[in-house]
């Protein structure tokens, strides 16, 4: 067995106490899969003991306006794109979504290219803003699609590594085994501003080898970790429609962003087929967005009003850490699963166990399960589970495609003993349909003896659905081929009579 088969977290990988790492104000991260956390720029920018890396941020973001402005929007050279826009994926925090191991998809090319299409509109007065606080990279994200809290964090991890390495480098060599320890060469480390270029650097960290590769790992503060969305957001700013037009103070410049919204409403046809605006939430949201573009200044006082609330953001949207990792569960569970007898354990023992676990967890933490007030999409319960198979003799294998589309996880010792397992949504419009044929498809695909299915409900219509589809198809709920948990939230235990 490899030394690392019975280890989750950094703090069994490298043979410390957990709360030797929550005392150092880091997160004590799962070296299985990702962390289902992200960096959130506004947490630096609202705790003051981190606030000098949001002004390195800004410094960078203000070299890249300036740049931009000189080069009056023509196209970069390729060479300038890459050493000012392109940066790798900081794997070795551990933060994100991806299913398997570390290795997500990182800052793609047009993240850069947003970036630098808008320094010389959008960002043209970045640094010299008049209306809030101080200047915000998330400003990218309410304009731009596609640049959510996932590329935010990336941007900024990089923007923060040289102290997220010294952060990393104190912790290793104060209470970790030199065994445990190796010197790195780390790339594009810090920006000389003078030169205009980035300097490399070395540090003693944490070293992981891992399936004969070696790598770092670093350590990131919980206070600047955030679950959901950045604080200041494309979602949360669209969610707030007109409202933020009521807190500018100039009147004429509110009449006129008012009437510039409605003039951009939709038009629709009414039962009479007569034209009238149309005040879905579709149209007030592309209204609000043709806005945008011609009032810039609505996403300062926008961001303004974040700004105010900077307590709140420290007070509720920082994550707490048992909800990224489960880390306090996991250690109850684990003694006890080592410790059990099963037998001549199969695949399908070892997934219900891990299964009952996660049931649960997740039931009794219902609260958690929401993101923005909407349930977590079945991608997040995947990166979820993964961390519940610590320890395991058996290969939990995520989407593998065998060639007629990917099964969330196949759980095998060998060829001979193979357990397939599905995550689904009550709310799945084809939850039906994947019921009564997939399991099939990849029995036969995949030579699975067992194909497992666990469904999540998030509210009373929900369950009564998959109730009706269970009596419809004949399966039993029987905890062992199907599994259902309830994810609706629950009061909590200090509110309970």
């Amino acid at each position: 067995m490899n030394d690392y088969d019975d280890k989750v977290y950094f703090s069994d990988f490298f043979g410390i106490k957990h709360s030797i790492v929550e005392r150092y104000g880091a997160l004590d991260i799962s070296l299985v899969c990702d962390n289902p956390a992200f960096v959130d720029p506004f947490l630096i920018f609202a705790n003051p003991r981190y606030r000098h890396l949001h002004g390195l941020i800004i410094n960078y973001l203000k070299f890249l306006r300036d740049l931009s402005l000189r080069k009056s929007g023509e196209n970069l050279t390729l060479g300038e794109f890459n050493l000012y826009y392109k940066f790798p994926e900081v794997k070795q925090a551990w933060l994100g979504y991806s299913k398997s191991g570390n290795a997500g998809r990182g800052l793609n090319k047009n993240f850069g290219y947003s970036l630098y299409k808008n320094l010389h509109k959008i960002f043209s007065k970045f640094g010299d803003e008049n209306i809030t606080e101080a200047s915000h990279l998330e400003k990218l994200c309410l304009i731009e699609e596609g640049i959510g809290v996932d590329k935010i964090s990336d941007f900024t991890l990089n923007l923060t590594q040289r102290f997220l390495l010294e952060y990393t480098q104190a912790f290793a060599k104060e209470y970790l085994d030199k065994k445990h320890l190796s010197e790195f060469a780390i790339r594009k480390v810090e920006f000389d501003f003078a030169k205009g270029v980035w300097r490399d650097g070395r540090f003693v960290l944490p070293l992981l080898q891992k399936n004969r590769k070696r790598d770092f790992v670093l350590l990131v503060p919980r206070k600047i970790l955030t679950k959901e969305d950045t604080w200041i957001s494309r979602n949360d700013f669209l969610e707030n429609d007109t409202t933020i037009f009521g807190v500018i103070p100039n009147n004429e410049l509110r009449t006129k962003i008012n009437k510039y919204f409605y003039d951009n409403l939709q038009i629709k046809l009414n039962k009479k087929k007569q034209p009238k605006k149309d005040y879905s939430k579709k149209s007030r949201m592309n209204a609000l967005l043709k806005t945008v573009w011609e009032y810039p200044d609505l996403l300062d006082y926008y961001i303004k009003l974040k700004e105010e609330r900077k307590d709140d953001a420290l007070k509720w949207h920082v994550a707490e850490p048992e909800s990224i990792n489960f880390f306090t569960d996991a250690a109850q569970i684990q003694p006890k699963i080592r410790g059990k007898n099963f037998g001549r354990l199969t695949s399908l023992d070892d997934c219900i166990s891990r299964i009952a676990f996660f049931k649960r967890t997740l039931e009794s933490n219902s609260r958690d399960l929401y993101f923005k007030e909407k349930p977590l999409q079945e991608k997040h319960l995947r990166v979820m589970f993964k961390n519940t198979t610590y320890g395991s003799l058996f290969d939990y294998n995520s989407e593998v495609n065998n060639g007629r589309g990917p099964i969330d996880f196949i759980i095998s010792f060998g060829s001979q003993d193979k357990t397939g397992l599905e995550l689904k949504l009550a709310a799945n419009k084809k939850l039906k349909q994947n019921l009564l044929n997939q399991g099939r498809v990849y029995q036969e695909d995949a030579n699975l003896k067992h194909v497992i299915k666990v469904i999540f409900f998030f509210s009373d219509g929900e369950l009564e659905g998959v109730n009706k589809i269970l009596r419809e198809l004949n399966k039993p709920v029987d905890n062992r081929e199907i599994f259902l948990i309830d994810c609706r939230k629950k009061e909590s235990g200090s509110n309970q009579k």
